[in-house]
């Protein structure tokens, strides 16, 4: 699976990553325009993926792999927002 991962991303990424925590996409919350997708911190289950992308292992459910497909991971620090932003390849365009 391909994803975009920004060098801020990839900072942070590499940071879980070398705290031993697993990093998977899910499904983080929804909205008035539909789910809201997130990094967490939780181990692979055996009906899930890891893809690795750009070095980094990313976990990915079947069911979210068609949603995420493309997408482009962020991390923010802005004022309002700060931590990972996921925005899928469809929103993109």
């Amino acid at each position: 699976m391909e994803f975009i991962l920004t060098e801020k991303a990839k900072e942070k990424l590499n940071e879980m990553k070398n705290d031993n925590k697993p990093i998977k996409l899910a499904i983080t919350g929804y909205s008035w325009c539909g789910a809201k997708f997130g990094i967490v911190s939780e181990k692979q289950s055996e009906i899930e993926k890891s893809y690795n992308v750009d070095g980094i292992d990313i976990i990915v459910s079947d069911e979210l792999e068609g949603a995420i497909k493309g997408a482009e991971i962020d991390y923010s620090t802005s004022l309002f927002t700060r931590g990972f932003e996921i925005t899928p390849m469809l929103s993109r365009r």
